[in-house]
């Protein structure tokens, strides 16, 4: 029986001699993907449904007090207990509070109505949403706090209130109080929000005369699209917990949430397809090479076989060929693979999950041993069966 030295030297050194370099390409694409998804796909989802939830709001909760439609209901409020609360939990990035409606009232601008749409908000409201502003600067903790009449506008109705700017230090009366506007808001969520007038929560609470101006309305932003259902099953509870307000409506975008779920199991789909097609090419680019080298190598077969070589040798010497074909194409899959994991990171400034990469590439090289053992068995099969008469003879 042949040593396991010298089967391994005469398999090297046949690699040496006839490298199949499409086989190996074929498998350490497929390795690279296979690694590539693997440790950065999941960031790179996090990060894709993160810019789709700026668009969607996919990852917003919006929790509002409903007292008003049962009759002889004081008016509810979220506490600052209960903010706390759910600003410590895991899952939430951000929470903030605004006044559940908009106060609307009309200005005349010298020959121009102009209706102003007020609402308090806190200093959260803006991180919710990602806004920020073209001129100026946001709402402040410190302006809640000092309850100061100050105030951000929509860029439509800072054009239709003062036509050019800039806006900033300009002064707009509501309700008998000068507000002196500090920013003009910007960002995507800003688009329907242009024509709209944004205080301090505290100073609507103070000043404006709607009897809707507490804290009624609480927005969550989660950081992952995963985690909004189960939150939403649970919140109920978690108010509960901390205040005795059973009237409230929990809103969310769960028709959003299928759509991108949908599109994300597609995108899996689709690179899954691809793994597998480049790996069952690399299959069959094996199983193609080492059966046409069991014809071409059929007279060196029959004279191993009289020599006195055991079918179970030559079995484990095409196989050990077609693992080594099978494990360079691995070898030349991770080089890629971490090659391309780094430009990724790189490019989208991510972080390198090093030991993530370093517990796959043992996977890694099972995933190309398996697929060189399903293209060489049967071949080698094949050679160890072979008759040596017959082998012999062919020509």
């Amino acid at each position: 029986m042949l040593r396991n030295s010298d089967l391994l030297r005469i398999v090297i050194r046949r690699q040496v001699r006839q490298l199949k370099l499409g086989v190996i390409l074929s498998i350490s694409v497929g390795i690279a993907m296979f690694l590539g998804v693997d440790v950065v796909g999941k960031d790179l989802e996090n990060r894709i449904v993160s810019d789709v939830a700026l668009i969607g709001t996919v990852t917003i909760i919006s929790v509002t007090m409903e007292e008003h439609l049962y009759a002889n209901t004081p008016p509810h409020f979220f506490t600052d207990k209960t903010t706390v609360m759910f600003r410590k939990l895991p899952e939430v990035m951000y929470v903030g509070r605004s006044m559940r409606y908009w106060d609307f009232f009309p200005m005349q601008v010298g020959e121009k109505s102009v209706s102003i749409y007020a609402r308090g908000v806190d200093p959260f409201f803006w991180k919710v949403y990602d806004l920020g502003v073209s001129e100026g600067r946001l709402l402040t903790e410190e302006d809640e706090k000092k309850r100061a009449r100050v105030c951000i506008l929509g860029i439509d109705l800072a054009r239709n209130l003062f036509g050019r700017g800039p806006y900033v230090g300009r002064t707009l009366t509501i309700f008998n109080d000068n507000y002196t506007v500090v920013g003009i808001g910007s960002g995507l969520m800003m688009r329907t929000r242009a024509n709209q007038c944004f205080i301090p929560l505290t100073t609507a609470s103070d000043r404006l005369i709607s009897a809707n101006t507490y804290p009624n309305r609480m927005l969550l932003r989660l950081y992952r699209m995963e985690d909004v259902e189960p939150l939403v099953e649970r919140l109920p509870d978690l108010i509960l917990s901390q205040q005795n307000t059973p009237y409230f409506e929990i809103e969310y975008a769960k028709d959003e949430i299928t759509k991108v779920r949908t599109i994300i199991n597609r995108v899996h789909i689709l690179l899954l397809l691809g793994i597998i097609a480049s790996l069952g090419l690399g299959t069959f680019g094996i199983w193609q090479s080492a059966f046409a080298s069991v014809r071409e190598r059929t007279r060196e077969i029959g004279l191993q076989l009289a020599m006195g070589a055991e079918q179970n040798d030559i079995m484990r010497q095409f196989l050990g060929e077609a693992l080594c074909n099978a494990l360079l194409g691995g070898v030349a899959g991770i080089v890629f693979g971490v090659s391309a994991i780094l430009a990724i990171c790189i490019a989208l400034d991510m972080p390198v999950s090093w030991l993530s990469i370093i517990l796959h590439v043992p996977l890694c090289l099972v995933v190309a041993s398996v697929v060189g053992a399903a293209g060489g068995t049967w071949p080698a099969i094949q050679a160890g069966r072979m008759d040596v008469a017959s082998a012999l003879r062919f020509e």
